[in-house]
């Protein structure tokens, strides 16, 4: 049997740091941001490097190049060549840290007139009402229909991972029988919580923040997702910053509005005390 130094029990769950604890991925963390207060002293007088953010899109697209002489209609134009949003349909912001975000409204303005500077970023807002990239369009793969195979018929099939690791295992097990060994006992699987640990430790309606992104919202759902195994914590966001619904696979598990829905496994989740944040709030 499993030695007790192996076995990870709940109570020892309970203490082990999060990845934000780690003293190797603080270390880590510092380790590559280390010049980052540096990073735009190479750049020639009058560019910038700006983040990009859409409000249909998870993605982002960092260290943009700019220049700071620009106009807002130049910028848009510029950025329509990136997401598609057409000038028309674009509002643009300026959010230049500590939640300082101000409506870039004139388009014969510059963007040094508005106090762009190196590492801001700026986030358009999609008015098109029919956008192809509204409602997760072109990343929610889950709204792509999908053949599953059932796993009776993929069991028959003979050229498969599943067949060749089977095969494989019970190779070796003919081969351990031959040589009068004992067999092999499987390896003890990692905690994870069961579902009613799960619901106790992560209470409906409760406010916490899920990895990745630090996202915020409030717990709508705990307990298995079909097509999945283990525990799933379903969390409707404060932004548009998730990937559904709140359905997953064609099932409903929880109301919210599209993109401000996710499924977060529990030791990506924290319960705690965080506030909705404020986008326009100031120092």
């Amino acid at each position: 049997s499993p030695s007790a130094a192996a076995m990870v029990t709940k109570e020892m769950a309970k203490n082990m740091p999060t990845v934000h604890q780690c003293q190797e991925m603080i270390a880590l963390k510092e380790y590559v941001t280390a010049r980052d207060s540096t990073r735009y002293d190479g750049m020639a007088q009058g560019n910038l490097r700006l983040d990009v953010s859409h409000s249909n899109l998870i993605q982002r697209w960092h260290d943009i190049l700019f220049c700071e002489e620009m106009t807002v209609m130049e910028v848009k134009e510029k950025l329509y060549r990136h997401g598609g949003t057409p000038c028309g349909f674009q509002e643009l912001y300026l959010r230049r840290g500590g939640g300082d975000t101000i409506f870039l409204m004139d388009d014969s303005k510059t963007l040094q007139y508005y106090g762009a500077r190196s590492g801001m970023e700026i986030h358009i807002k999609d008015l098109d009402p029919h956008s192809i990239s509204l409602h997760g369009g072109l990343e929610d793969v889950s709204q792509v229909e999908k053949y599953v195979m059932p796993d009776e018929e993929y069991d028959k099939l003979a050229n498969t991972v599943r067949a060749q690791k089977r095969a494989a295992m019970e190779k070796a097990a003919r081969e351990r029988a031959e040589a009068g060994e004992e067999p092999e006992e499987p390896a003890p699987t990692p905690f994870e919580m069961t579902a009613e640990e799960a619901a106790a430790a992560f209470p409906l309606g409760g406010r916490c923040e899920c990895d990745p992104g630090g996202r915020r919202g409030e717990v709508s759902y705990v307990g298995p997702l079909i097509g999945t195994k283990g525990t799933w914590v379903g969390v409707r966001l404060d932004e548009p910053l998730g990937q559904n619904d709140g359905t997953k696979d064609g099932k409903k598990y929880f109301d919210c509005q599209p993109k401000y829905g996710c499924f977060a496994k529990p030791e990506n989740v924290r319960v705690g005390d965080y506030p909705e944040r404020d986008p326009f709030a100031s120092d």
